[in-house]
């Protein structure tokens, strides 16, 4: 553990139980938030994707395809 998380650790030990529950929330709020970086990079894959597939460069392949 670094130093930073040795001293807030303390720190919340410190907490009431209101206040800790306040604490998790905003830490599970920060970690369930959209990556924005990421959401843009899916966009354009998706992107590339469909270019790809409309340039004849990638083929639509059926599910029974895949399974077999």
């Amino acid at each position: 553990m670094t130093n930073l998380v040795t001293e807030i650790t303390e720190k919340i030990q410190m907490l009431t139980a209101t206040e800790k529950q306040q604490v998790l929330q905003l830490l599970l709020h920060d970690i369930d938030s959209p990556d924005q970086d990421a959401d843009e990079m899916w966009r354009n894959e998706v992107v590339r994707r469909v270019q790809a597939i409309h340039n004849g460069e990638a083929a639509i392949r059926a599910l029974k395809e895949w399974q077999d």
